[in-house]
Formats: structure tokens, C-alpha cells, sequence
């Protein structure tokens, strides 16, 4: 019986008397999200819930239901949606959410370490798309950056879904939930991808601000890097310095020169000084790729083609190539069929355990990031629940790839032995995944 307030919700919660929570999608210092399931319409949503701390924080309350009300004026295919929000007298203020099934950009850019031309322009529109609706509305996103931006499965092409409006800024209105400064004097945002005013909290904090971490994004996904790493001392020092980041031939010769421009004015230290309308950047992208813009391809590395653009010769026009640039695992053909798949997974190897969350799941393996110290050819146990059940379920592997960006590993892993009613229920949902014209069963069929 509900009786107390303030716990914390976990798988088979019943949460307000209207989700039944089925899995855990993510986890964070102050928010869990969870697929779950509406008792009377059976509609897939994800909700979004306070957790640990930030349960008995009124501030914390009030940012995530003010979330709702942002999104709740946005309507563009780039943006998330809310489908519901409200309170529950156990588990405390939350939001119901389209269920997007696909990646973060984030875990994209570790496995593949950067992106073709062609594509990173693809990304970059379809994000300008979704800020262009968020400004229309005189909202300022204030946390843009890859962990951030899902590239969600279609049928054609993919999609991007701009997430997590938790400190976005209504300019008409001064709200203290979401001041850049929390009372233990943290940063809210990410230091790389923040723009100069917000992190020294000069000036007027508008639309120019998610420019500027557009083109953080654009340069990393044409580079591998962002223009300024380190620690967020050493960010903040260059920002105050002037320092300019690194050139892109610099970093890879062979992105094409155009595109120089188009990432210095993004980046540029004073505001007024960056493109004025997110617009803008989406033109100059395009005048840059000097061709027709790709259809977005970054969950299928077997599917549609990948096009990069050759370096040209100085003052020469760009020259588009059809080749493949995927580097997201060995060059071979897989024996199962994948379809993106977002949990946490524990890496148990030996006495040592490593928390990391998944990418993508096959019935012979997954694709997996985490901080764990695997080597290749490892065995290791990982710990995680089943897509269709959310059965949590132990299963052997060993490690077959490994690719490594700063404290961040993307680890390809293979089954050991796995069950055959593990098998079986990840064959059916990869079947789901990559069947558009399915209808979803209902769980525990």
C-alpha cells in the first residue's frame, strides 16, 4: 500500500498508478530513465524520475516538471516529445516520453572516433532543424553536446532527436531552478561544449550559446576532438587566454578546407561575433559539403553507403567520393542481425565490476560503453536485462575489439554459451527493431 513519499522507483514500480516500469534505460547523478508501459493503453513510453539525493530537493522537483512544460510547447520530429507529466505520492515529479529506439551520438563518436564530412553535415542540419524550433519559442537549450543528441531508427534514414531540456532557459522568464550555478557551486552543463558567457556568466545567455556548442559538435565530428580538452580548469584557462582551438587540417587532412571557416565562426569567443540565427550555420554547412547533403546512416554499417569528401587541393572545389568510412567494428560480415539497444551493464571480470551501458545487441554479442580495463580476448561476465522482459540476466563473453577515447572504452563482446531462452528473446526483438511494419507484442507473450 502507498503510504510514504520519497523512494526511489525500481524495476515492476507501478509508478502513479499509470506506468509500470519494465527496464532501466539510463542513470545519472540525479535521474533515472526507464522504459515502461501504460496499464490501459500499453503505450511504450520512457519515463523520466528523480532519484537518490534529488528526491527531497525542491529545486530538483521543480526543474524536471518546468522540463515539462518546455517541451510541451515544442513540436518538430528533431526534438523529443512529452507524452505525460505528473506526480506521484511515492516517487516523486516525472515525465513520460517518446520512446526513441536508436544511440547517442556520444557512443557513435567513440566506436566510429569520427565522422565523414557528408555525414557530420547530415547530423548537424537535422540538429539545427531541432534548435531552429527551440529558438522560435525563446528557448535556449544550454546543453547541447553528443551525449545528448539520440540518432534514432527509421525506415530510410536516421533521425536526430535533440534530448534533456532539464536546465534549458525561457529568456521572457528569470527562474533560480535553473541558474547556472548549483548551491555546492557546480557547473550545470558540460564544460567542452559551453559557451564562453556561460561559463564565466557574462552577458546575456540567448540562442548564440547553442551555436557555439553546435560547432563544438561539428568540429568533433569532423575531427575526433573537441577544440578544447581537458580538464574544465584547462578549458576555462584557454577561453580566458583567447587560445584558438587547433585547425581542422591540423587535427585531420583530409577534412575539406571550406569547412574551417564555418567551425571558426561558430566557435568564436565573443558572441556577437557567431553566426546570429542557428539558420545561418545550417547554410554555411551545406555551402561547405559543396554537394548534396546524404541521408543520415549512422546505425546500419552494413546498409547505405557512407560518402566522405576527398581533401581537395587548396582553392579547389571538393570532390565527393562514395566509399566506406565505417569503423565501427572489423571489416567482416556478421552472422547476426543488431538493433540498437540502451541499458546499463555491469562488467564483472574477476572481483572487479565496471558499471558502462549498451549500444547495440545481437543474439551473438553486443556493443558496449563503459570505463572497464578490458583487454582484447578477455573473458568477462556482463550483467543486464533483457529487452522484451527485463529480466536482468548474467551472461559469459569475451572481448573482440576495443576502441579507446580518453577514460571511455567501446568494447565489442561475443556471447559465451548463452541461453537458448536468452536467445530466443533477443532474436525477437531484433526481429521488432528492424521490422517497421511489426506491431510490438505485449510483454510476457
Amino acid at each position: 500500500m502507498e503510504q510514504e513519499t520519497g523512494h526511489d522507483p525500481n524495476l515492476d514500480t507501478l509508478l502513479d498508478h499509470r506506468y509500470q516500469l519494465r527496464r532501466e534505460i539510463a542513470r545519472g547523478g540525479h535521474g533515472v530513465v526507464f522504459e515502461a508501459e501504460h496499464v490501459i493503453s500499453h503505450a511504450r513510453v520512457a519515463v523520466k524520475t528523480l532519484t537518490g539525493n534529488a528526491l527531497h530537493v525542491p529545486a530538483a522537483h521543480a526543474r524536471l516538471l518546468r522540463e515539462a512544460r518546455v517541451l510541451g510547447v515544442l513540436r518538430h520530429q528533431n526534438v523529443i516529445s512529452v507524452r505525460d507529466a505528473g506526480t506521484c505520492p511515492i516517487h516523486g515529479p516525472y515525465l513520460a516520453l517518446e520512446m526513441i529506439e536508436g544511440r547517442p551520438l556520444d557512443g557513435i563518436l567513440l566506436t566510429r572516433q569520427r565522422l565523414s564530412p557528408g555525414q557530420a553535415v547530415a547530423v548537424t542540419l537535422q540538429l539545427c532543424e531541432a534548435l531552429a524550433e527551440v529558438h522560435r519559442h525563446g528557448i535556449v537549450h544550454r546543453d547541447v553536446k553528443p551525449s545528448n543528441v539520440l540518432i534514432a531508427q527509421s525506415a530510410n534514414s536516421d533521425r536526430v532527436v535533440l534530448i534533456d531540456f532539464g536546465i534549458a532557459k525561457i529568456n521572457s522568464e528569470e527562474d533560480p531552478s535553473v541558474s547556472k550555478l548549483t548551491k555546492a557551486g557546480e557547473l550545470l552543463g558540460t564544460v567542452e561544449y559551453m559557451a564562453p558567457e556561460q561559463i564565466m556568466e557574462r552577458g546575456v545567455i540567448d540562442e548564440r550559446a547553442d551555436i557555439y556548442a553546435a560547432g563544438v559538435m561539428l568540429y568533433e565530428c569532423l575531427t575526433g576532438e573537441v577544440p578544447y580538452s581537458g580538464a574544465a580548469t584547462a578549458v576555462i584557462t584557454n577561453m580566458l587566454a583567447g587560445t584558438k582551438p587547433a585547425a581542422l587540417n591540423a587535427r585531420r587532412s583530409d577534412v575539406p578546407l571550406a569547412f574551417e571557416g564555418v567551425v571558426r565562426r561558430a566557435l568564436e569567443l565573443a558572441p556577437h561575433k557567431r553566426f546570429a540565427k542557428i539558420t545561418e550555420l545550417a547554410r554555411a554547412c551545406r555551402s561547405a559539403l559543396g554537394g548534396s547533403v546524404p541521408q543520415l546512416d549512422l546505425l546500419d554499417a552494413r546498409g547505405r553507403g557512407n560518402e566522405r569528401v576527398a581533401s581537395p587541393a587548396q582553392n579547389s572545389q571538393p570532390v565527393v567520393e562514395v566509399v566506406d568510412t565505417t569503423v565501427s567494428a572489423p571489416a567482416r560480415r556478421r552472422q547476426y542481425e543488431r538493433a540498437p539497444y540502451i541499458t546499463p551493464v555491469r562488467v564483472r571480470m574477476g572481483t572487479t565490476a565496471t558499471d558502462g551501458r549498451t549500444e547495440d545487441l545481437s543474439e551473438g554479442g553486443l556493443l558496449m560503453v563503459t570505463e572497464a580495463a578490458c583487454a582484447d580476448g578477455e573473458r568477462v561476465t556482463l550483467r543486464l536485462p533483457l529487452p522484451m522482459s527485463g529480466r536482468v540476466v548474467e551472461l559469459d563473453a569475451t572481448t573482440k575489439w576495443i576502441k579507446t577515447r580518453k577514460n571511455q572504452r567501446a568494447i565489442g563482446a561475443e556471447f559465451i554459451d548463452a541461453p537458448e531462452d536468452v536467445r530466443k528473446e533477443i532474436r525477437a526483438y531484433v526481429a521488432l527493431m528492424t521490422d517497421k511494419s511489426a506491431v510490438a507484442p505485449e510483454h510476457g507473450e
